[in-house]
């Protein structure tokens, strides 16, 4: 995705890379984890994500703040969070990667989750992890191969399970009896398992179950621990004699069986709440009966229920973020104030407007969102445009526009609330591409049969690919495999646009400046330039390793002369004559793709697949990665509006951020402001 051109942005050219101001602009929510709470303050409540990250709540879930990342990969799924109840302070984090090969572990904070240190069980993919009622310093730790044990509160771990177990392994839940630490259930993709010794012997417990349950969430009543809960594929079950034998619940759908979490209402034995792939469910008669109290179609992840808050339920979901629940589960509301978590795809910024903002999300109830006062409130766009087929989106003068994959180009009318398939080909344009055979033929250098020459053809709507558009003030313009289109009638009409003797060249990038005297473009053969509205036309090459250019931005030239960068399978090169000779950047900047690039006066910033912020504050030459818990993640886009002092960064996981490298710093730091 391209960058806006943008002009002078004095205020980053003097400061040190260490300081930056991330303002969250939403939009709000998004797709939460796990929950925990703090034994000894009810109101405190930490969410864990699917990336590390780790937010936390001091008014039992109205409010969140971000607080820092549970370890340093950006694909750790944190399953659990245990607060220490003698030292709130202290937190223990069980997580898994995305990447098998990596593994996970148990991380442990000492400052309420801001930092985070490694706390034992490294590469293991750590799904589920308990504390003892009983005695604090006792943690166990369900991993998929086997199950561990630590009684130093997480400072050494030991394997409780036997080694190579044929079944005790693939663990996705373990609880401990509240009375004695040496009773411990475990659920595994396939049945339950339990020791009465601490872990020297073990044995299913699985009479009564469907074969092959995969065990997601086991419970033991705190007041009478001959009674537990499991959650499995098959449904939920309920035992009344330490898991000896298994009834079936009646009342829950079967297709309701993907339970993820049991929870027990802490002032009403009797009340538990079952988290489904389908919706909140409820029993206030110890599973007797079932009531669902949400959706079917809301996703449930976690369940908090402060013990000092009567009928306070906080709950965790896919897509919709933080819920709240006042009156036991008869309403509920949203509360994401400061929880941004949403996966932004294409943004488009208004380069006039700077407030003025769309955003593109995955997994989200409303995929286009837009707002026009910088965050504050987004509002829906849509319907029409289905964003598996999107490509990007532009902020236009007259509007809000997107290409598609497929092809072709959609505007959003206003005044309709909808968006409309827009733009009609005509001339050389609307002719259907060459067939292969004769294209084929022609550059062999034979003629093909004399025929009459064809009437010109109709208009047609445009169903060209457009990998990329640029504007002028008169002219827009698209980058296809056909070649290079132009409109002057604000995307109505589209004509193509001679790049030379080549009307049909194809073109992946393209620029303009302002008056439209400046064209670039990149083809498959190379780079192309013009300096004069398209007359005439000068070919220009990437270095032979660079594997030719995937994309190319042009710095403000009035300021700082002909600066190009073009992007590459394997880094960035710059070109400060106009494109005739070109330097890899690769003083401090990986040789790795960039997924977007904004060039502000003489700073530049780079956003790396790979993940991670790259700054540049001389043009190129050097450049530093941003440090911080927010600057380590995935960012599609980076952008700023014209003559902007802020930059913004979409981030894959957490939403959008105005970064703001105004504030001069001894030490490396990231300061969040609420939007």
């Amino acid at each position: 995705m391209r960058l806006l051109l943008t002009a002078a942005l004095a205020l980053l050219t003097a400061l040190p890379a260490s300081a930056q101001t991330w303002r969250p602009m939403g939009p709000p929510g998004g797709d939460v984890r796990s929950l925990g709470s703090d034994p000894g303050d009810p109101r405190r409540i930490y969410l864990g994500t699917s990336d590390g990250h780790i937010f936390g709540s001091t008014d039992a879930g109205e409010h969140w703040q971000l607080l820092g990342r549970a370890g340093s990969r950006l694909d750790a799924v944190v399953t659990a969070i245990l607060v220490d109840p003698r030292d709130s302070r202290i937190l223990s984090a069980a997580t898994w990667t995305q990447n098998p090969a990596a593994g996970g572990g148990v991380l442990r904070s000492e400052d309420g989750g801001h930092t985070w240190r490694a706390a034992g069980l490294a590469g293991q993919a750590v799904r589920a992890l308990a504390r003892a009622p009983s005695n604090p310093d006792l943690l166990v730790a369900g991993t998929l191969e086997g199950v561990f044990r630590s009684a130093d509160a997480a400072r050494t771990w030991q394997r409780i399970s036997p080694q190579g177990h044929e079944e005790i392994r693939n663990l996705d839940s373990v609880a401990i009896d509240p009375r004695d630490p040496q009773i411990i259930y475990v659920g595994t993709f396939h049945l339950p398992w339990k020791t009465t010794d601490g872990g020297r012997r073990w044995f299913p417990i699985h009479h009564g179950m469907i074969d092959d349950s995969d065990v997601m969430s086991i419970l033991v009543d705190r007041t009478n621990p001959r009674r537990l809960y499991a959650s499995a594929c098959s449904g939920i079950y309920r035992s009344e004699n330490s898991a000896a034998q298994w009834k079936k619940i009646q009342g829950i759908p079967f297709s309701a069986r993907r339970t993820h979490v049991i929870r027990q209402d802490p002032r009403h034995p009797a009340v538990v709440y079952a988290a489904t792939t389908e919706g909140l469910w409820k029993t206030a008669s110890a599973g007797a009966t079932w009531q669902r109290v949400t959706p079917h179609d809301w996703v449930i992840t976690a369940l908090a229920i402060p013990a000092d808050r009567p009928n306070r339920l906080v709950m965790g979901t896919e897509r919709l973020g933080v819920l709240l629940s006042d009156d036991g589960g008869a309403h509920f509301r949203a509360a994401n104030e400061g929880f941004f978590h949403r996966q932004i795809v294409a943004l488009a910024l208004d380069r006039d407007l700077p407030g003025r903002v769309l955003a593109v999300l995955a997994n989200a109830p409303e995929p286009i969102l837009a707002t026009e006062d910088g965050g504050h409130h987004w509002a829906p766009l849509g319907p029409g445009l289905k964003t598996q087929g999107l490509k990007r989106v532009y902020a236009l003068p007259d509007g809000w526009w997107a290409a598609l994959e497929r092809g072709g180009l959609m505007r959003y009318d206003a005044p309709k609330q909808v968006w409309l398939r827009a733009g009609l080909v005509v001339g050389e344009a609307a002719r259907p591409a060459q067939p292969a055979r004769a294209a084929a033929s022609a550059r062999r250098g034979h003629r093909a049969p004399s025929a009459p020459r064809p009437a010109p053809r109709a208009p047609r709507p445009l169903d060209h690919v457009i990998h990329d558009m640029a504007f002028s003030r008169t002219t827009w313009f698209a980058a296809t495999d056909q070649g290079l289109l132009a409109s002057t009638d604000r995307g109505a009409t589209w004509v193509l646009f001679p790049v030379g003797p080549l009307t049909t060249l194809p073109v992946r990038s393209v620029r303009a400046s302002l008056d439209g005297q400046n064209l670039w473009a990149v083809s498959l053969r190379g780079l192309v330039f013009s300096r004069d509205a398209g007359k005439t036309w000068s070919w220009h090459d990437l270095p032979l390793q660079a594997g030719g250019a995937l994309r190319l931005d042009v710095a403000p030239e009035a300021e700082y002369g002909q600066t190009l960068v073009a992007a590459a399978e394997n880094g960035l090169y710059i070109s400060r004559d106009g494109g005739r000779r070109w330097q890899q950047a690769a003083s401090g900047l990986p040789e790795a793709p960039i997924q977007d690039l904004a060039l502000v006066g003489q700073v530049f910033l780079a956003s790396m697949q790979t993940g991670g912020l790259y700054i540049s504050r001389d043009r190129g030459r050097t450049w530093a990665r941003i440090e911080g818990t927010l600057a380590e993640g995935r960012f599609p886009v980076v952008t700023t509006p014209e003559a902007g002092s802020i930059i913004f960064a979409a981030s894959a996981t957490e939403g959008l951020y105005a970064v703001e490298l105004d504030r001069p710093a001894a030490t490396s730091s990231t300061h969040l402001q609420n939007p």
